[in-house]
């Protein structure tokens, strides 16, 4: 993993944990952190957040629907069964909140990020994709609701 900052991704680890335990009542694990290949993980939502500043890129909050379902439930204390537009709302502002937590996170540490809005992603059995110039980790967590992926992917601007 050459080349990135681990400052840069931590922020968003604690960020996800910090929203979840605090948002919605679920305390998620970390699994495992590793480098993305070619896409091993299938979803059905995922909300997307481009970053600028320092460093360039994207962080992406992929759920397997179940999971998405499960998790927006507990956040806006509302029973969902199936994934509707609340479902899909309710994960691009989770992905917000993430995103501005760890926002915060790195400007306490002295870097300069700006965070874009969240754009939404859903449908059956899909990969992300990645920009092969731009490391992409993953971060899989599990929790009592199911597991997730939080995908950072970021470049030294410049």
């Amino acid at each position: 993993m050459a080349g990135l900052n681990v400052d840069y991704i931590n922020p968003f680890i604690e960020a996800t944990v910090n929203t979840f335990s605090t948002m919605c009542n679920v305390t998620p694990a970390r699994d495992k952190v590793f480098l993305k290949g070619e896409g091993e993980e299938v979803y059905g939502v995922s909300g997307i957040i481009g970053l600028g500043g320092e460093a360039i890129g994207a962080v992406v909050l992929n759920f397997p629907e179940p999971v998405a379902i499960a998790v927006v439930s507990k956040f806006v204390g509302e029973e969902y069964s199936t994934i509707t537009s609340s479902v899909v709302d309710g994960v691009g502002e989770l992905t917000n909140i993430i995103a501005g937590d760890a926002k915060n996170r790195l400007i306490q540490k002295g870097y300069k990020f700006e965070i874009g809005l969240p754009k939404m992603v859903t449908g059956r059995n899909y990969i992300t994709a990645q920009n092969k110039s731009v490391p992409c980790i993953v971060v899989s967590f599990s929790s009592p609701i199911g597991k997730f992926c939080l995908e950072v992917s970021l470049r030294k601007a410049g």
